[in-house]
């Protein structure tokens, strides 16, 4: 299965429990053979305090812009089998309503 995550953070665990929840789940979904992306906003907050920059599971990538995310990432979210917004993703009002309408 194609999973696609738009998350908070999984790259840094500073300030928030976000992380360590993303990093247990995609690690595991990785380990039963599904392909997992999470998508992460590169935000100031969390560059300067990444424990995990780069995961050693599944692939994370960071984007700049909903415009960005739309433009560079919108073939993997098309191809995905399950896109899961989190809760606090920079604008994810507007992130959501594209997710659903892709």
């Amino acid at each position: 299965m194609k999973v696609v995550f738009l998350g908070l953070s999984i790259t840094s665990s500073w300030g928030n429990g976000h992380a360590t929840t993303y990093r247990g789940l995609v690690r595991e979904l990785v380990r039963r053979g599904h392909d997992v992306l999470f998508l992460e906003r590169d935000k100031p907050w969390y560059a300067e305090n990444r424990d995990l920059p780069k995961p050693p599971f599944g692939r994370t990538v960071l984007y700049d812009s909903v415009e960005e995310l739309r433009r560079v990432h919108g073939r993997a979210v098309r191809a995905a089998d399950l896109v899961v917004v989190g809760s606090y993703v920079p604008d994810g009002v507007e992130v959501g309503r594209w997710v659903v309408g892709v």
